[in-house]
């Protein structure tokens, strides 16, 4: 059986940034990694930052795959071959209610070859809790977890690192806290004996039957993509990210800057943080530079014409 984890975390936590830890570490136990990566309508983007990893990436683009991209996702778990010495990881989008996606992934008996389901959640420590009113999804996230990573703590002191972990205590007590290394000795023990992820008693083959319908809901974010120039200024496309509308929550893509010709670059930016981040990348030929936004009733004119007066 394949160890099968869910990872979730708000946009812009650090969950591919996680990904990238724990693919080597993986790969120093003698373990390959399959990943699913779900992001609204680009998943490329974040899949190109894996690209020089040794693992099997899958983009999902589409909706959630709490709700819209539901199907698809399971559709390829189901044709995931059986192939021991492997672990799946699904890297769900920002937005995510994993209370329901952790339903699927539990009692469908098609998806025998997976263990039943481990969650990690990835925790933005300087912003955990700081997103007026997405809290409450955050906190969402964290309740269904059995494992939570905690992002950028190289950023606080220690009186914030103590209050964000007794808060994360107060909402799930039973997750366990781990680091890149520690969870992938949790997967190799999961190899090892599968069963050790399951509740005592219960086992994937006594599940419900094979769900025959998928209900999508309807997901409060929406997404907007836009091409990008084939290149642009840097200090100007830099203004550009900072001083996007409060209404984006979550902000990246690819882009080329004239003063690096031929580069390309991964760019992203979550509100609160004052920097841009920006990570080269080997995407595949036909990438082209995007602007991917993803919030609640963006105002769609003005970011289009932001990205027009960058050309």
């Amino acid at each position: 059986m394949i160890p099968l984890v869910l990872m979730a975390g708000f946009l812009g936590a650090g969950k591919t940034r996680f990904l990238s830890h724990i693919i080597p570490t993986l790969a120093e136990r003698g373990i390959r990694s399959r990943i699913i990566l779900n992001d609204f309508q680009n998943a490329n983007i974040d899949a190109s930052r894996l690209g020089q990893l040794d693992a099997l990436v899958t983009p999902l683009n589409g909706e959630c795959v709490c709700c819209g991209s539901l199907r698809e996702l399971l559709q390829t778990l189901y044709d995931i071959p059986a192939e021991s010495g492997s672990v799946m990881l699904i890297e769900a989008n920002g937005a995510t209610e994993t209370d329901e996606l952790l339903g699927h992934l539990s009692t469908d008996g098609r998806l025998k070859h997976f263990t039943l389901p481990l969650q990690l959640t990835v925790v933005d420590a300087a912003r955990w809790q700081k997103r007026w009113w997405h809290n409450a999804l955050e906190r969402a996230q964290v309740a269904t977890a059995t494992h939570v990573y905690l992002n950028w703590t190289e950023r606080l002191g220690a009186p914030r690192q103590a209050l964000v972990g007794k808060q994360l205590a107060e909402v799930n007590a039973r997750a366990a806290r781990v680091t890149p290394e520690s969870f992938a000795d949790v997967l190799a023990d999961t190899l090892r004996a599968p069963d050790a992820s399951a509740d005592a008693g219960i086992r994937r083959e006594d599940a419900a039957l094979p769900r025959a319908s998928v209900a999508p809901h309807r997901h409060p974010f929406a997404s907007l993509v836009l091409a990008l120039p084939e290149s642009v200024d840097r200090s100007a496309f830099l203004r550009f990210v900072q001083t996007l509308p409060e209404a984006v929550v979550r902000a990246k893509g690819l882009v080329r800057f004239r003063d690096t010709p031929g580069a390309m670059f991964v760019w992203h930016r979550v509100p609160g943080r004052q920097t841009v981040r920006l990570d080269r990348s080997w995407p595949h030929d036909d990438a082209n530079p995007t602007a991917l936004f993803i919030g609640v009733a963006m105002p769609i004119a003005d970011l289009q014409g932001a990205v027009d007066a960058l050309g």
